[in-house]
């Protein structure tokens, strides 16, 4: 199961789709970038949580060079995603992960798709009819590029770093936000340094997971809201750091108060993505905060 491509086995509405396709862009779609070298190889991986405002966009650069975006904000964020892969030298995305379809999370798909090359799609497979989303399956058609949507069980070797999805296990209806607990949910692992990236993900969907591994740093769900991140989840996880993804002074009060108080009582490093975009390397021993700042001593 593991080697099997769960994208290959991924389905999509028959009105946008015949098929699932898993295949490289041919003919006139392949020239459509003119490609760069990709970054060097070496033995760090790098994060990056970026700063979207009200919404939620990660970037891996794994050791060997290969990237991997995870969502893209909101519409009106897509040119800020666009100009920091950019202003890091990228012209192609390996892996683009669309979580779940909500705007705040796939709303600037539409600026990467139309300024990069991209490897692979891996999508939740979550189906609402959004316009943003229609319009992310048609040009994901259009350009024939590889698509699918894992599900739990599924990894991926990306040089020397493992990529776990824990979640989607089935598809969730009925729930208060359906859209939030049928979310891809990352385990990306290098060394003994692990990245748990919890997107949206809810209560309803984390009861589906027969377990919730322990990580280092732990990108908190759904914006640090209580139905996503609370003292349970923490418990299980365990993580030196926490990534927080949020605009100051937002409508939703994000993040609650109850979630801010379990992090001080678990005595987690908080990193806030409305303080500005965030950066994490690791040698797969220790993990580092922007270059100088050890995260809580870990890796000593």
């Amino acid at each position: 199961m593991n080697r099997k491509y769960y994208l290959a086995a991924a389905s999509l509405t028959a009105a946008l789709f015949a098929a699932v396709f898993f295949f490289a862009p041919t003919g006139a779609e392949a020239f459509l970038f003119q490609r760069k070298a990709k970054p060097a190889a070496s033995n760090v991986l790098t994060y990056y949580a970026l700063d979207v405002g009200q919404g939620d966009s990660s970037l891996f650069v794994f050791p060997n060079g290969q990237t991997m975006l995870i969502d893209a904000g909101l519409e009106d964020e897509g040119r800020t995603v666009v100009n920091f892969l950019k202003d890091l030298g990228l012209d192609k995305i390996d892996y683009l992960v669309a979580t779940h379809p909500h705007a705040d999370h796939m709303g600037g798909m539409k600026d990467v798709l139309a300024n990069f090359y991209i490897g692979q799609v891996w999508d939740s497979g979550f189906i609402t009819g959004a316009p943003f989303q229609r319009k992310f399956y048609t040009t994901i058609k259009r350009r024939n590029i590889p698509f699918g949507t894992p599900k739990r069980g599924y990894t991926k070797k990306i040089g020397d770093a493992l990529v776990e999805v824990l979640a989607p296990v089935r598809e969730l209806r009925g729930t208060k936000r359906d859209q939030n607990n049928n979310c891809i949910v990352l385990m990306i692992t290098y060394g003994k340094v692990k990245f748990l990236m919890a997107a949206d993900m809810e209560r309803e969907e984390r009861g589906t997971l027969p377990e919730i591994p322990r990580c280092t740093l732990l990108k908190l769900a759904h914006h640090g809201s209580y139905n996503g991140t609370d003292e349970k989840l923490l418990r299980d996880t365990s993580p030196v750091a926490a990534v927080i993804s949020y605009a100051k002074d937002n409508d939703y009060g994000y993040p609650h108060r109850e979630v801010v108080k379990a992090l001080r009582d678990f005595h987690i490093m908080r990193f806030d993505t409305a303080d500005g975009t965030l950066k994490f390397t690791t040698d797969g021993k220790n993990l580092t905060y922007d270059k100088n700042r050890e995260v809580n001593g870990f890796g000593k």
